[in-house]
């Protein structure tokens, strides 16, 4: 009569085989795993399996089953390997999808390599709510880990890089008013004044940028608005900083609705400058609103070298990588993305079309109203 193997032995047996596969796995989570070495890339993997066989060898009651099959196992070891893993995982750049297939390519490896023996049903049970307890606590700790650098994040940008940038701007504002300032220096007070202001746009974005990036919408009041002298006046303030060239606006309908005001003014601002941008310097830009019922459209539209196809796939996309991609007046590169993230907190959407025939068109679809479901989801978490 053969010997029983119980799956625990076989682990333990195999370990080095396991951890092959682990590695082999954690290899082609790229790119962040490129250029880790073997040892960084086994992690703490053998410590996992150690915990994982004491596990399954430690005695355990029908009531500790019955707790450890709805998650709430108590073997402190397994849970420490999987919060460490995580810290580490985090550290080196994994995301929370990559950590997790990590654990799922460990128990198909286990129960692969397990199937030609099968005699312990009851271990590979106990293995996969040992797999499972291990997660449990590695996702937790990936959460909550991302949520500190989250409000971590938004703290520096929201306080720490703005205190020192208001103060720059209240001081050079008050050097460029002042009456005994040379030609010399109030030209350094105005470039300073300048610089403040691009630097204070520039941490506007990222902290709009890192808000999404953590699964936040950007934040909207919507109040009662005309969209009509809203874009009058953010096309005549575009043209009284730079050379905007002819940009024609036509309105069309009735134009109000329940919008955040500067944050519209934002999208305005961001699809004309990038129109001017990228547009032919000899044909006019346009800019029409019209209403639709109980939407309003937004059209921006530029003549010129058109989109490729390429680049339209991920023209939203924050600081998209593709040839001929220039940073915009924000020096980040951010405008499009931010525009089509505030469209969204709307219920709204932002579209694009180019060809040669009819040029470039940005095409925003507002509703009048932010829509309930959105507007729930603009609620700010805690920190933000």
């Amino acid at each position: 009569m053969s010997k029983v193997v119980r799956l625990a032995d076989f682990i333990d047996r195999e370990r080095v085989q396991i951890t092959a596969e682990w590695e082999a796995f954690a290899r082609t989570l790229l790119p962040v795993a490129g250029e880790m070495t073997a040892l960084a890339l086994r992690d703490h993997v053998d410590e996992i399996l150690t915990a994982i066989i004491h596990d399954l060898r430690s005695r355990q009651t029908e009531s500790e089953q019955a707790e450890k099959s709805k998650g709430r196992g108590n073997a402190q070891h397994l849970g420490e390997m999987g919060k460490l893993h995580a810290a580490l995982r985090i550290e080196d750049g994994f995301k929370l999808g990559q950590m997790v297939a990590e654990y799922r390519a460990l128990r198909a490896s286990v129960l692969r390599l397990w199937e030609s023996i099968g005699t312990d049903p009851q271990g590979v049970t106990r293995f996969n709510e040992s797999i499972d307890e291990a997660l449990t606590e590695a996702v937790e700790t990936f959460t909550k880990t991302t949520e500190h650098f989250r409000e971590q994040s938004l703290g520096i940008l929201s306080h720490d890089l703005r205190n020192p940038l208001a103060a720059i701007i209240m001081g050079s504002t008050l050097l460029i008013s002042s009456d005994d300032l040379d030609d010399r220096k109030l030209r350094i007070a105005t470039r300073m004044f300048s610089s403040a202001n691009r630097m204070n746009r520039m941490v506007s974005d990222l902290l709009d940028l890192t808000r999404t990036r953590f699964g936040d919408r950007i934040p909207v009041v919507p109040t009662s608005i005309d969209l009509e002298p809203l874009c009058r006046q953010v096309i005549a303030e575009l043209e009284g900083k730079r050379s905007t060239g002819d940009v024609r606006f036509t309105a069309s309908g009735n134009l109000h609705g329940e919008w955040d005001s500067d944050r519209i003014a934002q999208v305005i601002s961001n699809l004309v400058c990038n129109a001017i941008q990228h547009g032919d310097k000899g044909e006019p830009i346009t800019v029409v609103a019209t209403d639709h019922g109980e939407e309003i459209a937004l059209e921006v539209h530029n003549g010129g070298a058109t989109i490729p196809p390429n680049v339209l796939a991920t023209i939203f996309e924050p600081m998209p990588r593709h040839e001929g991609n220039t940073r915009t007046e924000s020096g980040l590169g951010l405008g499009l993305y931010i525009a089509s993230q505030v469209v969204l907190s709307h219920g709204g959407t932002l579209q694009v079309t180019s060809t040669d025939a009819a040029g470039t068109t940005f095409t925003v679809q507002l509703p009048r109203h932010v829509p309930s479901d959105v507007a729930a989801r603009l609620q700010p978490k805690h920190g933000a």
